[in-house]
């Protein structure tokens, strides 16, 4: 028994750390589930007889399958949680005889999964909230911003051509004045520069947006075609000018895209922190990657890199830095 004691602290030490590290990790998990089950069917050995009909499903063993049933319904994906705990309750009842502690797990199985189902279900509907209300909200400044344009416009038209209008009509100046073709020049300019940019006095191109607001919203975007991911999300309140944000939420779009059609798994994390004046964001998968070495230059397609440099990043160099080469999908 000492030795399975033992085994069962360094296990728990272990798994502990590992929880604490940024990443999905199902296939911890799936050993936590496995040792639990080596537990429960050395049960009978492990425990004396006469201590097992007195504990009454209350001996460490048994506290420690109850804790193998709730950690895989709150960090596996049905049904591996429930199929995780089902085997749990099948090798206690297998290891001591079927007794109302296994009933006792398969109960507990059920509820811990329902709690878990909620948990996410409200989690995802807070999320779509978000989205929907950070949608509002940019609607709602491009409303303001086209608005904002068009009183720009009149208030140059009234500065410029109404004026010079005025001034002739009221006989300010004459058509014998030296100052008319200057004015009537530099109004053709205003008109001739209203035309072909039409917004270039509110592109909002620096305006700050909320970064994190935009990845989750590429997050929960779905991918037609594509198999669903589930993705872990860990990205605190940034804000940055609103074409950083626009580029770097493209970016994570296409990159979660590459891990649906690539990589090989359905566990990714995105995440991101602020890096001086700009923000670093990251996006892991448990797949097994590839070398970009071994990739052959085409030239037919731009990756996600290199369009980081079609951006005109001139007014802000700061604010991306494209990341070295990692192992990876994306």
């Amino acid at each position: 028994m000492a030795v399975a004691v033992v085994g069962l602290l360094v296990w728990s030490g272990l798994f502990t750390v590992v929880m604490f590290r940024p990443g999905p990790y199902p296939w911890l998990c799936a050993g936590d589930t496995a040792v639990v089950v080596v537990l429960c069917l050395a049960h009978g050995r492990l425990v004396p007889a006469e201590v097992l009909e007195a504990s009454a499903g209350s001996g460490w063993i048994d506290m420690v399958a109850g804790t193998g049933v709730f950690i895989a319904q709150f960090t596996l994906r049905q049904p591996w949680a429930m199929a995780a705990a089902l085997a749990i309750a099948a090798a206690h009842a297998m290891g001591t005889g079927l007794r109302e502690a296994s009933v006792v797990l398969v109960l507990q199985g059920l509820l811990a999964a329902a709690v878990a189902v909620l948990l996410r279900h409200g989690a995802c509907r807070a999320d779509l909230a978000l989205s929907e209300e950070a949608s509002a909200r940019a609607s709602a400044r491009a409303r303001s911003a086209a608005r904002t344009d068009e009183l720009d416009q009149q208030r140059l038209l009234h500065d410029t051509v109404l004026a010079t209008l005025t001034m002739v009509g009221t006989g300010s100046i004459t058509r014998d004045s030296a100052a008319l073709p200057e004015r009537a020049a530099a109004d053709l300019a205003v008109i001739e520069d209203l035309r072909a940019h039409p917004g270039v006095a509110r592109t909002g191109a620096h305006d700050p947006a909320p970064l994190d607001v935009a990845l989750r919203t590429a997050v929960l975007t779905h991918r037609v075609g594509l198999p669903s991911l589930d993705i872990e999300f860990d990205v605190p309140p940034l804000d940055l000018p609103h074409q950083v944000v626009e580029a770097l939420s493209q970016g994570i779009a296409e990159a979660l895209a590459n891990v649906a059609q690539h990589a090989n798994t359905r566990a990714a994390r995105v995440s991101g922190r602020r890096l001086g004046q700009g923000a670093t964001v990251e996006v892991r998968d448990s797949g097994a990657g590839f070398d970009p070495a071994a990739v052959p230059p085409t030239g037919a397609a731009c990756g996600n890199r290199s369009t980081a440099g079609c951006v005109p990043w001139a007014a802000a160099p700061e604010w991306f830095r494209p990341p070295a080469p990692a192992p990876g999908s994306c």
